[in-house]
């Protein structure tokens, strides 16, 4: 007999911490797909999501983040999604068609935008728990050549936040790019995503040296930047968060003509530029919000091919009833390459 209740990371009403929590197994909806839920990504901001400082689904709901899982059960008939396939699931979610107005977020996570309270109701539920319903669209079928494990690959989201960064930057084979913010989980994952793509030269910025050393071990193309280094760079992807902007700046002053710097981090304090350089150089601002939908394809075909190569990556694994230290591990230990995976 077909369980009727399922095992979940829940965040609930006037709690400030993460419960686990039995409930009803998800109901398939219109237009949705039914996923068992192998692996999802525990990125360190998870920890303040139960606090209530951000704009939530509806407590309670499910968190949850990029994940990977099977397919159990699909309504859609325009969707080609399989049962039994495994499958990316990008918690992405926003209106369709023309965007007039800023609507977009993350189920079972958060809205970046004010008008992404409809879809966080509808969709409350994320990816910390057996099973997830989401609109067919969440889902990005893993070709059958990728070898990487479910807790490698759940990692995704970020290789594609990087992979749209370089693409909106312009990005060619051949440039010398500065990756700010290089020993963080984004960082780390734009520098191996320029490399793969064929950059000449990756710099990394970022305050811990033994990850970055770590970092440049990968290749020989890529090189731990020097502060005093006044060599032009063609791309900057900044993947820097907190307050302090003076090494974005430095490296905004070191931009080749037309070359371009791309935001993708979370810097929290104004930057301070001269926009007079900016115009005679015709260098460009560009900030980059995660990814279109095909992108996850693209980059699942480097993975396929070996192209993008995961096997760098190191996982520490935690169930679902062990929410509480994983989440702790992950504040404590993720970045460069190595990263926290939930699994049920």
């Amino acid at each position: 007999m077909e369980d009727k209740f399922v095992r979940t990371v829940r965040v609930c009403e006037d709690v400030n911490h993460f419960e686990i929590c039995s409930i009803e197994k998800p109901k398939l909806k219109a237009n949705s797909a039914l996923v068992r839920m192998e692996a999802a990504f525990l990125p360190p901001y998870m920890e303040h999501l139960p606090g209530g400082g951000w704009p939530t689904p509806p407590r309670p709901f499910t968190p949850g983040q990029c994940a990977i899982g099977v397919v159990e059960a699909v309504d859609d008939r325009a969707s080609q999604l399989k049962v039994g396939q495994r499958v990316y699931c990008d918690m992405y979610i926003e209106s369709h068609g023309a965007k007039n107005e800023a609507d977009h977020g993350f189920i079972g996570c958060f809205g970046v935008a004010e008008g992404a309270a409809k879809h966080l109701a509808e969709w409350p539920d994320g990816s910390f728990g057996e099973y997830i319903c989401a609109p067919t669209e969440c889902f990005t079928p893993v070709p059958e050549e990728v070898q990487a494990t479910p807790e490698v690959l759940c990692r995704l989201g970020w290789f594609g936040t990087a992979y749209a960064g370089l693409e909106r930057g312009g990005f060619k084979p051949g440039m010398t790019v500065a990756v700010n913010g290089a020993s963080g989980l984004l960082g780390t994952s734009a520098a191996m995503m320029a490399l793969a793509l064929g950059a000449g030269e990756v710099q990394l910025f970022g305050r811990r040296e033994p990850v970055l050393e770590e970092i440049q071990s990968i290749s020989p193309r890529c090189k731990i930047g020097k502060c005093e280094d006044s060599r032009p760079i063609d791309l900057l992807i900044d993947c820097a968060g907190g307050d302090n902007t003076a090494l974005t700046e430095q490296l905004i002053g070191r931009l080749r003509r037309f070359g371009n710097a791309v935001f993708i981090g979370a810097l929290t304090a104004p930057l301070s530029i001269d926009a007079s350089i900016l115009m005679r150089n015709g260098n460009s601002l560009i900030g980059s919000f995660w990814f279109p939908r095909e992108t996850a394809a693209r980059v699942l075909s480097l993975v396929a091919t070996g192209v993008l190569d995961l096997s760098l990556l190191r996982v520490e694994t935690y169930s679902i009833d062990e929410i509480e230290d994983a989440v702790k591990a992950s504040v404590e230990n993720s970045g460069g390459l190595f990263h926290i995976a939930l699994t049920s």
